[in-house]
């Protein structure tokens, strides 16, 4: 499970920001909301981030996106992963073209001999010519111990090698090949992926974190949403009327059947006399939106899963908005996964609906560099909460700030 994340010269992001699911202890939020993974350490279901357009809310996805895009690019089908991280260095940096930096945190069970919490701590800095640092540590409770380093020799860099050569360390702790495979990495791949498919039994937990477990979901509306839903469909047809069912709870009730026909999705809909079938494409963008979210939802409630969603509410009634976050929260009871989602919209603010130490408004400082701010940092009252209020009335900032616009047409010439 996704512990945190801090990126820094990514995108909108010059300064090191932080997304956390690691949930605070305070008893003012619910407990329903969080998994207790130890008795120390409890992650929440659901978090979000909230802020107006162009704050830079979707900066961490794309940084989670671009990292998994790089981690999981072996040497034999992509040539240059490091391609996705073009035109990502924060823009107003005094030092133009610098390494952005990836860091997550990601609860990989407990240790057999202490019992104690083990926590993957996975850093990439790196552009879009070569990785410069690569590490993996695993935290055993309070203890740091380092898997390996990988580090850019600054001497190799002045020779103008296109090949840069690197400096590896291992821990006592770290299984699996070391210097046979590190000759064979080249600077555009990560020691993670390659030393994983080697078996490693140190990095293969994480790697398949980020093959199995993450899910960054699409918009819905594109042919590779409509094969998931194929796919996840045929695989369990039983989930085809928790679907139909799904969609009523939302309101939509003219759907009865949803069939596979010829590698397409067909929506069987009838009325009280008639009926009518459609293809998905065909469908509304909102539905077809919904289909996509309704299955993902199906398939972390049995297996454990980290979904990411861009522009969550996109589409969507803020009403129903609300409602899929508790289903999510209602189902999602043994499997242990969890939900990011980024969107503008305020209803994610409504009073009871996410933890406060779960909720991150976007904003942009004054070198228009993103801040992420969480809302456990204002004061709170749990028999008095106003936060939705408060937020339209600009009490937490992360609004738009409009002015007014007068179109003019051009003036005729005499």
């Amino acid at each position: 499970m996704l512990l945190d994340m801090t990126i820094a010269n990514f995108k909108s992001v010059k300064s090191p920001q932080t997304i956390s699911f690691e949930a605070l202890r305070d008893n003012r939020f619910p407990e329903s909301k969080v998994v207790a993974v130890t008795e120390k350490l409890k992650i929440i279901k659901t978090a979000a981030i909230i802020g107006p357009n162009g704050a830079g809310k979707s900066s961490f996805v794309r940084a989670l996106e671009a990292l998994k895009t790089i981690v999981c690019a072996t040497s034999d089908e992509v040539d240059s992963p490091l391609s996705v991280l073009a035109g990502t260095s924060f823009a107003y940096s005094e030092e133009k073209g610098q390494p952005a930096t990836i860091s997550i945190r990601v609860y990989m069970g407990s240790d057999e001999e202490s019992g104690e919490s083990v926590v993957a701590h996975y850093t990439l800095r790196s552009d879009r010519a070569m990785i410069w640092e690569e590490s993996l540590y695993h935290m055993v409770g309070r203890s740091k111990k380092r898997m390996f380093e990988r580090k850019v020799k600054e001497e190799s860099l002045l020779l103008g090698s296109d090949n840069p050569q690197y400096t590896y360390r291992w821990g006592k702790m770290y299984r699996g090949d070391k210097k046979r495979l590190v000759n064979k990495i080249d600077a555009q791949h990560t020691f993670l992926e390659a030393s994983a498919l080697k078996g490693s039994e140190t990095t293969l937990p994480l790697y398949q974190w980020f093959t199995d477990r993450l899910h960054l979901l699409p918009m819905g509306v594109s042919n590779l949403s409509e094969k998931y839903l194929i796919d996840q469909l045929t695989e369990h047809p039983e989930w085809v009327g928790q679907l139909v069912n799904f969609l009523w709870s939302l309101d939509i009730t003219d759907i009865r059947d949803i069939r596979v026909r010829d590698g397409r999705l067909v929506f069987v809909h009838t009325n009280v006399t008639q009926h009518y079938a459609t293809f998905f494409s065909l469908e509304s963008l909102s539905l077809r939106r919904l289909c996509l979210i309704g299955v993902a939802f199906f398939e972390s409630f049995v297996t454990q899963k980290t979904l990411i969603i861009d522009d969550f509410g996109m589409l969507l009634h803020p009403y129903v908005l609300t409602h899929i976050v508790e289903i999510f929260e209602a189902c999602n009871t043994d499997s242990g996964s969890q939900m990011l989602v980024v969107d503008c919209n305020p209803s994610l603010l409504e009073p009871g609906l996410l933890r406060r130490d779960g909720v991150y408004f976007a904003e942009k400082d004054s070198e228009s560099a993103t801040v992420y701010t969480s809302l456990a940092n204002y004061r709170y009252s749990k028999t008095r909460d106003k936060t939705q209020l408060q937020y339209m009335g600009g009490a937490f900032g992360s609004l738009p700030i409009l002015s007014e616009f007068n179109f003019t047409a051009k003036a005729k010439e005499e």
